[in-house]
């Protein structure tokens, strides 16, 4: 067989007699065996190099053992770990899997090949997927192109970095291919969606209307319009988060779905920064004044609750009564649950509220998401601001 070179666990190297070529073994870390043999024309200095470098990489940890595990498969066993381990919950799980699909969609040409195998060439050419992606109608076999917004893009080039990531520091990969400098993100198509809010007229419309007569909704249309609360963390109060002496609210849980898509209570907000405590205006302090005046028990304590069905109220029953309210009454052009929100933000930063107070209010993990989602507001209320200082001087003759 040939003369041992080395051995005491640092791998074996000798010549075969029978190939007629240098022959190397070793074991990698997994404690899978591996053979390792002379290329043709390969000079014997640069195969035992070769062998040595294999060897350095083990005794360092730096060494990548070859495996068929694809970009699928790590994004789906990241996905079902977060759950398994209570860090994601039913509805997050839910989106997760939904963009899972749809990357898989855009990057079908890799996805499922084993990730070590996986270009940079294979990665470009499937990022403008993420942007317009073609797809055929199985049954009209039509041709529909679908655009996609920033917030999807932004999503799926996020789980293409995640993968990755994780390919290094689980050893499978040395380089995460997102970093290379001729790959960035891609831009939608699609312009961004102004922040939609009441305006004063249409507000005041609004509340007069719930006030009149004795409306199904109307203390969680009004409660959700000034507190800029999250439908589902509306739905979510109980009667233990109010501190009427304190002159506050607690926002702990909101309203979410399971992984079969059936409305549960959670028991944290959609996000960290989203459970916190507000103070209350005093239009919110008369509307809970009220409802504690009328307080009617229920299994879980809650604020809402539907006392026929004897289960909770949803968020997609408040949404068709508002657009069904508008269509009787006409107060503006159009109406959804998430306005309310967004118009009790408006209001505070019309008023002069600071930014930072809003974000807390509000339960944004960053300043900047308030900044990014109220800018024209923000803006206009600025150059509100100026104009008071053009019209003092002019008054004071300067």
């Amino acid at each position: 067989m040939g003369k041992k070179v080395k051995g005491n666990g640092e791998g074996t190297i000798y010549f075969s007699e029978i190939l007629n070529k240098w022959v190397a073994q070793y074991v990698e870390p997994s404690g899978k065996r591996k053979t390792l043999t002379q290329r043709k024309n390969e000079k014997v200095s640069d195969f035992k190099k070769r062998f040595t470098n294999i060897i350095n990489e083990i005794n360092n940890n730096t060494y990548i053992e070859s495996t068929d595990t694809s970009m699928y498969n790590i994004l789906k066993d990241y996905i079902d770990n977060n759950y398994s381990t209570g860090i994601t919950n039913d509805n997050t799980y839910k989106r997760n899997i939904e963009n899972l699909k749809l990357l898989e969609k855009c990057c079908k040409s890799f996805i499922y090949k084993p990730i070590q195998k996986v270009t940079v060439l294979e990665v470009k050419k499937a990022l403008p997927n993420l942007v317009e992606l073609q797809i055929t109608n199985p049954k009209t076999n039509e041709i529909i192109l679908k655009n996609y917004s920033q917030t999807v893009i932004d999503k799926l080039y996020r789980f293409l970095n995640k993968c990755f990531k994780i390919a290094i520091s689980e050893r499978i990969l040395q380089y995460n291919i997102m970093e290379n400098e001729s790959i960035q993100k891609p831009k939608s198509k699609k312009e961004n969606l102004k922040v939609e809010a009441l305006t004063l007229e249409e507000e005041k419309k609004l509340i007069n209307i719930l006030k009149k007569s004795d409306h199904k909704y109307k203390n969680i249309i009004l409660l959700t319009l000034f507190t800029g609360m999250r439908i589902g963390e509306t739905l979510a109060l109980t009667y233990d988060n109010i501190d009427l002496k304190e002159n506050t609210l607690s926002i702990e849980k909101t309203l979410t779905r399971n992984k079969e898509d059936k409305v549960i209570l959670g028991d944290k907000t959609k996000t960290r920064t989203g459970q916190r405590t507000i103070y209350l205006s005093n239009n919110a302090r008369n509307i809970l004044e009220n409802i504690l005046k009328e307080k009617i028990s229920n299994i879980y304590n809650l604020l809402f609750y539907d006392y026929e069905k004897n289960t909770y109220v949803t968020p997609n029953e408040i949404n068709c009564y508002l657009k069904r309210l508008n269509a009787s009454y006409k107060f503006c052009t159009e109406i959804h649950t998430h306005m309310l929100r967004h118009t009790y933000a408006t209001r505070c930063i019309e008023s002069g509220m600071s930014a930072k107070v809003l974000q807390k209010n509000l339960g944004h993990k960053k300043i900047q998401t308030t900044l990014d989602t109220y800018t024209s507001v923000f803006e206009k209320f600025n150059k509100d601001e100026n104009e008071k200082y053009n019209l003092y001087m002019k008054q004071n003759g300067i």
